[in-house]
């Protein structure tokens, strides 16, 4: 049981503003109102709009936000558990995103990898999770995007300790690339990803033997520095390469990924959650801007 508060210290609670359109906040309430129909439910602690608000606050304290609306931290855990699994299902797929893109003209796509922080594990999963990299326990996301910086798609998580091209091998992005006729273009962490390929053949999207080509910059090796042209196709590669952290940081200004509170088995779950809020609210801001009022 837990202790009464001092007398004259009562809970307080504040209102915050969300960094959201009212259009996704319609959208994801309409999503839970569905779902409680589904289902049949016929009452709940609150409205879908209001479950919709608890949720998509950012990262408070899960006891905070229940203790603002009268309800529990279990519940509002449940109702979080939900919501990201209702968006998380309208997530595109890789070879959905992939045809979409080899059907407007692009030739090549940004492919990069981040780092998730979250709590330090216990046991074996401890020294998984630690990435070396940064000094730090996490996950390790890909993502895809286009030359403008839209995210186009992430990829499941992976323990933290795995390198960005290693990621990249075992989720098999490039074939998948190559099948729909598109490039790859990474950073120096996937510097020989090229190698994979020199020998194949036979390849059954080509119809014989070829060989894809991935673009990375050029790499400086013992006794043999970059030539001032290479410097400059390194900087033209940069300069190309710069959306991509873009696409990081509209996924990252979510808050709830500045440390990663809920259970890791739910990461990749949230990450497509909030890959398809991100989605709306672009394109609800680029309606804005070419209908203005």
């Amino acid at each position: 049981m837990s202790q009464p508060s001092a007398e004259g210290f009562g809970p307080l609670s504040h209102q915050v503003a969300l960094p959201l359109s009212r259009q996704t906040l319609g959208v994801v309430a309409g999503l839970i109102r569905v779902r409680r129909r589904g289902m049949r439910s016929r009452w709940r602690k609150a409205t879908p709009a209001g479950q919709a608000l608890v949720v998509l606050r950012h990262d408070p304290r899960l006891a905070d936000i229940g203790g603002g609306h009268g309800v529990s931290a279990s519940t509002v855990r449940r109702w979080v558990l939900e919501v990201i699994a209702l968006l998380a299902a309208r997530a595109a797929r890789l070879d959905r995103v992939l045809r979409r893109q080899a059907a407007r003209g692009a030739s090549a796509v940004l492919v990069d990898g981040t780092l998730i922080r979250t709590r330090r594990r216990t046991g074996r999963a401890n020294r998984a999770h630690y990435s070396g990299k940064h000094k730090q326990h996490g996950l390790v996301v890909l993502a895809l995007t286009d030359e403008h910086g839209r995210l186009l798609w992430v990829s499941a998580v992976l323990p933290g300790r795995t390198a960005d091209i290693t990621a990249a091998r075992r989720l098999r992005i490039r074939e998948r690339l190559h099948a729909h006729g598109l490039t790859p273009a990474g950073d120096k962490g996937f510097h020989g990803w090229h190698k994979d390929i020199r020998t194949a053949r036979d390849c059954p999207d080509c119809g014989g033997a070829c060989e894809q080509i991935v673009l990375t910059p050029y790499k400086a090796e013992t006794n043999r520095p970059l030539t001032t042209g290479q410097k400059q196709a390194n900087a033209a590669f940069a300069a190309m390469r710069c959306a991509v952290e873009g696409g990081f940081a509209a996924l990252k200004n979510w808050r709830v990924l500045d440390k990663l509170r809920l259970d890791t088995r739910h990461a990749t779950t949230l990450l497509r959650a909030l890959l398809v809020l991100t989605h709306h609210e672009q394109h609800t801001r680029d309606h804005a801007q070419t209908n203005p009022a």
